[in-house]
């Protein structure tokens, strides 16, 4: 009978432990839950605001184009470089507007050999600096490539000598203002999200004052590395902080006794 009893009695407290031992391990799971999916949550929030869409954004870029120019009494157009510095900001993501800051490259000052007309050599030197004030619209922005449509005025003084064949003697001197405009096509292809090459290619055109024996009107190309440093410190606070902080955390709640 005692036996009876005590099997009686034993019976539904083990029941009860293991209900008890159930429920708590049931809610604990739960709340482990809970706070993976709130971790989740955050991340996917502070994941957004990286890579947020922004309506304004500053914007710098190093130009270089090269392009000719003829001279009256030359047989053929002589090839220049300019080298410049764009400052500016970034509006909707579409439309980029600024300044920029422009000088014929240190090779392109050196004085050129040229043959006149009367097949004469004579050597030509050529100095000219620049600012425009540029607009550039998004036409087409891809993953793998963008294709946008520069357009310049600008406002510069030129300094022009042609000398002899010694280059001892100066046969003709000019300098004055320039005003200039330019519109184009930029094409950028983009196998990395931060990296890639660029190609522009448009036309110029220059007006000097009205005795210049020069012509600066005519095409112009560039090509050159394309970088987004947006994009590389948006990867950098993702990949490089962000993410991994967040599974380490995941780690962490998943590793905690239930």
């Amino acid at each position: 009978m005692l036996a009876f009893y005590t099997r009686s009695f034993i019976r539904p407290v083990l029941i009860g432990l293991l209900l008890s031992f159930n429920i708590t391990l049931f809610s604990q799971n739960i709340r482990k839950q809970q706070r993976l999916d709130s971790l989740k949550l955050q991340f996917q929030k502070d994941s957004g605001r990286i890579y947020r869409f922004q309506k304004f954004r500053f914007r710098v870029a190093l130009d270089r184009r090269n392009s000719w120019i003829k001279n009256q009494r030359a047989t053929k157009q002589i090839p220049v470089s300019i080298n410049g510095f764009q400052l500016g900001a970034v509006l909707f993501e579409k439309h980029s507007v600024g300044f920029g800051l422009y000088n014929i490259a240190a090779e392109s000052k050196r004085p050129v050999k040229i043959n006149d007309q009367l097949n004469t050599i004579r050597y030509e030197e050529l100095f000219m600096n620049y600012f425009t004030g540029y607009y550039e619209y998004v036409l087409l922005n891809k993953r793998f490539f963008e294709i946008d449509i520069p357009i310049e005025l600008g406002l510069g003084r030129y300094v022009y000598n042609l000398k002899d064949e010694t280059q001892t003697k100066l046969l003709w001197h000019e300098q004055g203002p320039i005003k200039l405009s330019s519109a184009g096509l930029q094409v950028i292809f983009k196998p990395l999200k931060w990296i890639g090459l660029v190609g522009m290619g448009g036309y110029r055109f220059v007006r000097f004052n009205e005795k210049t024996n020069l012509n600066f009107n005519n095409f112009y190309y560039s090509y050159g590395v394309w970088v987004d440093i947006r994009q590389i410190h948006r990867d950098l606070r993702f990949y490089g902080f962000k993410r991994p902080k967040y599974r380490k955390k995941v780690k962490a709640i998943l590793a905690s006794e239930p």
